[in-house]
C-alpha cells in the first residue's frame, strides 16, 4: 500500500523500472518517473492508482522501448506527446478508461512491434494510412472503434495476430489480409462486417485460429482455409455463410473446434472430416444450416 516514493526520480541512470502488480495507490508518480531520462523499460500494470489522464510527461522518456501500462485507471485521450517515443517496440495500455481516437502516429510508428489497447473506450475510425510495417501483434479489441478495416493492414507482412473483435467496424475485410505470410490468429467477431472472407485466407500463412462470429458475413469459406494444415479453430457462427465446406478441411487434422451454426451451409460432411471429428475435435456445432447429410454411413 502507499504511493511510489518521490525518491524514485533520484536515479537518472536507471534503465528498467518494473513496478507492476503491487498495491501502489495515490497519484501516478509522473514528475519523478519522467526524470529518468535513461529509462528503456517502464511497467506500472495493475496498481490501484487514482483515476487520472495518461501522463503527458512520459513523452520525455525518449529511450523507452517497452511501455507497459495496463490496469492503471488511466482516463482521457492518448496524448500526442507520446509520439516522441520513437524507439518503442511495445506499447500496452489495456484495461483502462481511455477514450477518443487511436492517434495517427501509432499507425505510422516505424519500430512498434506489439500494440495492445484492448478493453478501453477508444472511438472513431482506424487511420486509413498504416505504415507501421513492423507490427507483429495488434490487439485493439473491446473498444468502440468504427468505420472499416483499412486496406493498408494488408501491408503488415510481419503480422501474426490481428484482434479487432467487439467493436463497431463495418464494411468488408480487405482481401489483402488473406495474403499476409505470417498471420496465425485472426479474431474479428462481434462487429458489423459484411461481404466474404478474403478468398486466399489460409493459403499463404500458417493460420491457426479464425473467429469471425456475430457479423453479417456471407459467401463460401475460402477454399484453402486449411491449406497449411495448422488450423485449430473455425468459429464462424451467426453469419450468412453458404455453400459446401472447403475440401481443405479434409486434411485439417489439428482441428479442435468447428463452430458453424446459424449459417446456410449446404452439402455433407466427408468421411475425412468426420474422422477428425471422432478422433480429435473437442467441439462441433453445426445446427441451423442446410446440410443434406452430416453423419456418414460408415467411417
Amino acid at each position: 500500500m502507499g504511493e511510489i516514493p518521490p525518491s524514485i526520480g533520484w536515479f537518472p541512470k536507471i534503465k528498467s523500472l518494473i513496478l507492476d502488480t503491487n498495491q501502489f495507490d495515490g497519484s501516478y508518480p509522473v514528475q519523478d518517473i519522467s526524470n529518468l531520462a535513461s529509462l528503456e523499460m517502464l511497467t506500472l500494470e495493475d496498481n490501484p492508482f487514482l483515476p487520472a489522464p495518461f501522463p503527458v510527461e512520459f513523452g520525455k522518456l525518449t529511450h523507452l522501448t517497452y511501455l507497459w501500462l495496463p490496469g492503471m485507471n488511466m482516463t482521457g485521450e492518448i496524448p500526442e506527446s507520446i509520439s516522441s517515443l520513437i524507439e518503442l517496440s511495445l506499447l500496452s495500455v489495456t484495461t483502462n478508461m481511455l477514450q477518443g481516437p487511436i492517434p495517427t502516429w501509432v499507425w505510422r510508428h516505424k519500430k512498434l512491434q506489439y500494440l495492445y489497447m484492448f478493453n478501453n473506450g477508444l472511438t472513431s475510425e482506424i487511420s486509413s494510412s498504416v505504415t507501421a510495417v513492423n507490427l507483429v501483434e495488434l490487439d485493439v479489441s473491446s473498444n468502440n472503434l468504427t468505420w472499416s478495416i483499412p486496406d493498408d493492414f494488408g501491408k503488415l507482412i510481419n503480422l501474426t495476430l490481428l484482434f479487432l473483435y467487439i467493436n463497431q467496424l463495418h464494411g468488408s475485410i480487405p482481401p489483402s489480409i488473406g495474403l499476409l505470410p505470417n498471420l496465425r490468429d485472426i479474431r474479428l467477431f462481434e462487429n458489423m462486417l459484411t461481404g466474404s472472407l478474403p478468398p486466399e485466407l489460409g493459403r499463404h500463412s500458417p493460420l491457426v485460429n479464425l473467429e469471425v462470429c456475430d457479423n453479417n458475413l456471407s459467401g463460401e469459406l475460402p477454399a484453402d482455409l486449411c491449406f497449411n494444415g495448422k488450423l485449430n479453430d473455425i468459429v464462424v457462427l451467426n453469419n450468412n455463410f453458404s455453400g459446401k465446406l472447403p475440401e481443405s478441411l479434409d486434411g485439417c487434422c489439428l482441428l479442435n473446434n468447428l463452430m458453424l451454426y446459424n449459417n446456410h451451409f449446404t452439402g455433407e460432411f466427408t468421411k475425412s472430416i468426420w474422422s477428425v471429428v471422432t478422433n480429435q475435435l473437442m467441439t462441433v456445432m453445426i445446427q441451423n444450416n442446410n446440410f443434406s447429410r452430416t453423419f456418414p454411413t460408415q467411417l
